[in-house]
């Protein structure tokens, strides 16, 4: 009976990692684009002004990383903490704890031969495990916003 509770539970577990990583596009919107770091850097950061948001943090983790520990290789590998005021103060009147979620998170990685992939959280699919619905509606134009963004990269 032991083992098979056992097995069950492994089956379960190894079900839940496929399931995932073959779901984790709900939880991200990307974009691929031609340029350097540098450009799409400012290009993305220009797209997401024009949705209201504000650029809190910026990070080059592999600069970071590289700095931290020796003979790494990494290319580039950006992550810009980005938010709405507005819509991140709703949000934290509804849910004291949401500062867990913010700021909104952009990656862009440098894929090689001129390409760089921008990356953006999906608010409605994270925000969704909270099962509020007033932060759902607030998670929706924030989705909305970024979505927008992205288009303009």
């Amino acid at each position: 009976m032991k083992n098979i509770t056992l097995i069950t539970i492994a089956i379960l577990i190894l079900s839940s990692v496929s399931a995932f990583s073959q779901n984790d596009e709900i939880f991200k919107m990307k974009k691929t684009v031609e340029g350097n770091i540098e450009e799409i850097t400012t290009r993305t950061k220009e797209a997401l002004v024009n949705q209201g948001f504000g650029i809190v943090s910026e990070i080059d983790m592999d600069k970071k990383l590289k700095s931290k520990l020796d003979n790494i290789e990494l290319k580039p590998y950006k992550i810009l903490g980005v938010c709405n005021p507005a819509s991140a103060y709703k949000s934290i009147q509804q849910e004291s704890n949401i500062g867990l979620f913010l700021p909104c998170k952009v990656l862009l990685k440098d894929l090689g031969n001129g390409k760089i992939e921008v990356v953006m959280a999906d608010p409605v699919a994270l925000m969704g495990s909270l099962k509020n619905k007033e932060l759902d509606n607030i998670a929706a134009e924030v989705t909305k916003k970024l979505a927008k963004a992205l288009k303009e990269i």
